[in-house]
């Protein structure tokens, strides 16, 4: 089969200008072991010409290419679907995910996932890449999933959502009225007995600002901030102040929606190789649209 290759490319900015190449690496936070490979079997130029020394100085407009091609391959089966992206580039892949939908299989038996969704699309576009999804949505949640098209720019992307350097915001529509703006800052840790997620003074550091967009039924739309990524973060915050999320059997209660009403609407972030700020937008679901019916200028 003919090896597809894949190259990471990056122009030096100004402020990098000084930097020796090892640290230029370690700006990603790519592990020590992938920053040796990278060098020792001479995987980078730099204006087209191989660099093997650690200790190589780097100046504005460096042009370096990076061959990746020995960690890229599709690694997942391919399975036919019309993604909705939002955005592509040689890095990122940032797609609408509908609900209902894993990211990746639990097991080998099956394949109706995101990752078997993005396995066709790469498949069909001759991308050659290894499914990375850098963050997790929940089976129903609906919206932002963002996947890095390399390991230089996985290694980046996961150092900043891990370090909450992303901003992210939701559309959630919870039971009861709310009036008012607020924010919980409230620790979330797992429930030894059941295996659910509990707001806890042992657990970890969670916080989530929450505004009412609009009254609906007797229940209210909201615009969600989390300022940190806990397991369903926030189900469990709303559902500790008394507004679980509607559909949510897990945190609330049974109602007649079939799916929770959470919506990741906007992710922002640095770019990895440009490195100036990026937003991107998912358009709300239908059945949310539904909900909260056709006067929806309350919705980025």
């Amino acid at each position: 089969m003919e090896k597809y290759m894949n190259y990471f490319r990056y122009t030096i900015k100004n402020k990098e200008t000084g930097k020796n190449l090892k640290e230029w690496l370690q700006s990603f936070n790519l592990a020590k072991n992938k920053i040796n490979y990278l060098i020792d079997n001479k995987c980078i130029m730099i204006n087209d010409e191989i660099v093997y020394k650690r200790e190589f100085i780097l100046k504005e407009n460096d042009e370096i290419t990076i061959d990746v091609s020995n960690y890229e391959q599709i690694d997942y089966l391919p399975l036919r679907y019309n993604l909705d992206i939002i955005y592509e580039d040689d890095y990122i892949l940032i797609v609408n995910k509908p609900s209902g939908v894993l990211i990746y299989p639990e097991n080998k038996e099956l394949s109706n996932t995101m990752a078997n969704y993005i396995a066709y699309y790469y498949t069909k576009t001759n991308q050659n890449k290894t499914i990375r999804h850098v963050h997790r949505l929940d089976t129903d949640t609906t919206g932002c999933l963002v996947y890095a098209k390399d390991i230089i720019t996985h290694s980046y992307l996961s150092n900043l959502f891990e370090n909450s350097n992303v901003k992210k915001e939701y559309n959630a529509i919870v039971c009861g009225i709310i009036e008012k703006s607020g924010k919980i800052d409230t620790p979330i840790g797992r429930n030894r007995h059941n295996n659910l997620m509990i707001t806890s003074p042992n657990g970890l550091k969670a916080l989530t600002l929450y505004k009412p967009l609009k009254h609906i039924d007797g229940n209210t739309l909201l615009n969600v901030e989390i300022k940190t990524g806990r397991t369903h973060q926030i189900r469990v915050h709303m559902a500790s102040i008394k507004h679980p999320l509607l559909g949510d059997v897990m945190y609330g209660k049974k109602d007649e929606y079939n799916r929770v009403m959470l919506h990741c609407s906007h992710i922002g972030f640095i770019h990895p190789v440009y490195k100036y700020w990026v937003d991107f937008f998912a358009e709300i679901p239908q059945d949310m649209k539904y909900i909260i019916g056709d006067n929806n200028e309350f919705i980025k």
